[in-house]
């Protein structure tokens, strides 16, 4: 007698977060910054968080907007103040704000005397982020507003073929360019200068990230979630799980993971890959002292952070460059993500290109007053 076989599927993966409503977990989020930091203030229906002193700072600076999908907190609402961004836009979670909402923001950043010195707009290279900035400044620049927009992509995983015409996707790398930028919109500089230098820094900076698993949105206390095999990390994943460069199994130890990950973003003769222009792989005579960023994607600790820095650190010290600054943290998160990333800015030479090694360190030295820079 034939018996009949079910066969059950696997049950979906649980997973938690605190909060009250997924509809309202960005107000609550970004409503919860302005108790604080009492110097900002939240725009509830278009959700912005904007500097107190947004007008008064416009009249004779250029004011600068990141914005980005919501679940990446601390970007960039935590950036937002003194010689950093005069405002951020969110959308939901992991996904782009509207059209309306970023023109809204950079008429905010408009002063009320039709005086300004421009507005910088900058997010992440991803598509939707790029179509509904594309809207809003067009419909900016023909309103009489002066805007210049930067995205920006880091993401050494995604190589120029995988890439194409879309390019990079953008880690954290817009935050260390911002450090220049925003510094220098605090002192007065022109739109033309900031851009020029947030582009600059940006086109010199290169991330890599890695990761345990893959997040959920917060849309369900149980989603349908493809999950990594036991004991295997995927290097190279997205902000918001993109597939990654490649799963490795078994986990490598953090000595050869490290080494492994600064490959990328360090070697010259990768042609796929080399991104930022040092002028060797190892060694390099001019250009060799750096900043580096280790980033917590969510749920990894600093302790963990800091580990990973000290290997990097030798690591970078015994391929003969020099790590002028290191700063670590919860900077650009994936929800609770469980991973980290790497991110270096290769400083400019000795003998200067679109800024001066000296400007270069000062600008990133400037003190911020916002809630999640690390000075």
């Amino acid at each position: 007698m034939a018996t009949e076989t079910q066969t059950k599927a696997p049950p979906a993966k649980e997973t938690f977060h605190f909060i009250n409503d997924p509809a309202e977990a960005i107000n609550d989020a970004l409503t919860g910054l302005t108790y604080l930091k009492p110097s900002l203030s939240y725009h509830r229906e278009y959700k912005i968080v904007y500097r107190n002193d947004l007008q008064a700072f416009a009249q004779d600076r250029v004011t600068t907007i990141g914005f980005a999908g919501g679940g990446h907190e601390p970007m960039f609402g935590g950036f937002v103040g003194h010689n950093y961004l005069s405002a951020y836009v969110s959308g939901n979670v992991f996904a782009s704000p509207t059209a309306a909402q970023i023109f809204e923001a950079i008429r905010m950043c408009q002063p009320q005397n039709g005086k300004s010195k421009g507005t910088l707009v900058v997010c992440g290279n991803y598509t939707g982020d790029i179509l509904n900035a594309g809207l809003a400044i067009t419909r900016a620049q023909a309103a009489g507003y002066k805007v210049h927009f930067t995205p920006v992509g880091d993401d050494v995983a995604v190589g120029r073929k995988k890439g194409g015409k879309v390019g990079r996707r953008g880690l954290s790398g817009h935050l260390v360019a911002l450090k220049s930028a925003c510094g220098l919109a605090q002192q007065g500089e022109s739109l033309e200068r900031v851009a020029e230098v947030m582009e600059y820094v940006a086109a010199n900076v290169g991330t890599i990230g890695v990761a345990f698993d893959r997040v959920a949105l917060p849309n369900a206390t149980i989603t349908d979630l493809q999950t990594l095999p036991p004991a295997t990390i995927e290097l190279g994943m997205g902000a918001h799980g993109e597939p990654g460069l490649q799963q490795i199994s078994p986990i490598p130890t953090p000595e050869a993971l490290t080494s492994q990950m600064l490959d990328l973003i360090l070697d010259f003769s990768d042609k796929d890959r080399a991104f930022i222009p040092f002028s060797a792989s190892t060694h390099p005579k001019e250009d060799n002292e750096v900043v580096m960023l280790l980033n917590s994607l969510g749920s990894t600790s600093d302790e963990v952070l800091a580990r990973f820095a000290e290997l990097a650190n030798a690591e970078l010290e015994r391929r003969g460059f020099k790590v002028r600054r290191l700063t670590l943290g919860p900077l650009v998160t994936s929800l609770k993500m469980s991973g980290f990333g790497i991110t270096i800015w290769r400083l400019p030479p000795h003998s200067g290109e679109n800024m001066s090694r000296e400007q270069a360190l000062q600008l990133w030295d400037e003190s911020v007053d916002v809630v999640a820079w690390r000075q």
